[in-house]
């Protein structure tokens, strides 16, 4: 199939990779949490909070932008989402070291609604304009938010020992409003009605229907997305926001935790390119199967490890995570068409929020050993939910 905007497409993919790419510093918090146990005078446990009321509101913004995008323009949306994002970290850089609970607010709050957002309306972009290939350009997409914890850690790793707990949070403040006017002036829907004959191929299969965001509720593969969603997040929420502290009683020093972010990128960055792209080849079921495998694989090896074996499980966590993380947008956007899928993704994405939140609380009551062990049990479940997905053979004869 001929696309007369072919050029424009790997544009956007482009520019969309570049915010990705800058949007991910945020992932590079384990880095941070040492100094905000310093500077608020408050334990491991706690210290990971923020990062955790950050991801479950993020799945808010998700839903805020989804609806914005419905309402509003792509660059109004992504406005609003931009001076959220800078506003946490400004805020969050200023606050007094008796006001530990506002950065619950600040970086939790303020900043998880605009990183959603912004998430949102380049993800939610990248199936509208890639009908054909929408693994692939939702994987190289997501790598970049992959790789920035990789290009990142090293900058960030020195910004804090250089300046520390304040300027580092506004430096990277500032980094976001310079990525916040970028990706404002190059992100833009795709014309009306762009391939819109499209029906997929081999193990791929397009519904040629465009479903309201009030329909997908009726529709089975809905609520086993959200669980998926809920199934994919425990283990590697768990490890990457304690990943040094954890790591202390485990062998793991200074230098090797900074190794350990950068290399655990690279595997997000594997992970989301290589399983979605694959995707495109072999059906999203079976991709999301390698993942949740490799996942409960690697909590099975976190019980035992130290050392090296210990940076092992948070890459191959790391890989897992990325790679499912991958898969929503293109499986969504497959089953339920573009036209709302940034909506229904973020709906989804409920069960995100629940499983970060969940595993939190599950390490402050069962301990940090205990819960890894119910976060790879988590993950045997989402190989059985994947299971309940229709084959291409099955969605074809069911016509979705």
């Amino acid at each position: 199939m001929k696309d007369s905007t072919n050029t424009n497409r790997w544009a956007i993919l482009f520019f969309g990779m570049i915010c990705m790419l800058i949007m991910g510093v945020c992932y590079t918090y384990s880095l941070f949490q040492p100094y905000v146990m310093k500077h608020f005078s408050v334990d491991s446990p706690s210290a990971s909070l923020p990062f955790t009321i950050f991801i479950a509101v993020f799945c808010v913004g998700n839903f805020v932008g989804g609806r914005m995008q419905q309402k509003t323009t792509v660059k109004l949306t992504l406005v609003v989402g931009y001076i959220l994002m800078v506003l946490g970290w400004l805020l969050t850089a200023i606050l007094p070291s008796d006001m530990f609970w506002a950065m619950f607010i600040t970086f939790g709050g303020l900043f998880g609604i605009g990183d959603g957002i912004v998430y949102n309306v380049i993800v939610s972009l990248m199936p509208k304009w890639f009908v054909d290939r929408k693994g692939l350009a939702s994987g190289l997409t997501l790598a970049m938010l992959g790789l920035s914890a990789t290009v990142f850690s090293p900058i960030v790793s020195q910004w804090l020992k250089n300046y520390g707990f304040s300027k580092s949070f506004m430096a990277v403040a500032m980094v976001y409003a310079a990525v916040g006017i970028f990706g404002t002036l190059t992100m833009k829907n795709p014309p009306k009605d762009y391939m819109s004959d499209y029906t997929g191929t081999g193990a791929i299969v397009t519904t040629k229907k465009q479903y309201e965001v009030s329909e997908v509720f009726h529709v089975k593969e809905f609520w086993t997305l959200m669980g998926l969603y809920f199934c994919a997040v425990p283990a590697y929420l768990l490890l990457s926001a304690i990943f040094v502290s954890y790591g202390a009683d485990r062998g793991l020093t200074a230098a090797m935790a900074t190794l350990g972010v950068s290399a655990a990128s690279l595997c997000q960055v594997g992970g989301r390119f290589v399983i979605p792209t694959v995707s495109d080849k072999i059906g999203r079921k079976s991709a999301f199967a390698v993942s949740f495998l490799i996942a409960a694989l690697g909590v099975a090896m976190l019980t035992i490890s130290t050392g090296n074996l210990y940076v092992l499980c948070f890459c191959l966590l790391s890989f897992s995570y990325g790679g499912t993380q991958a898969c929503f947008a293109p499986i969504a956007a497959d089953r339920f068409g573009t036209k709302n899928v940034g909506t229904i993704l973020s709906l989804t994405m409920i069960g995100f929020g629940l499983g970060s939140i969940g595993a939190s609380l599950m390490a402050k009551v069962v301990g940090t050993s205990t819960a890894f062990i119910c976060a790879g049990v988590v993950s045997l479940i989402g190989i059985g939910l994947v299971c309940t997905l229709p084959s291409p053979k099955k969605a074809r004869e069911q016509g979705v």
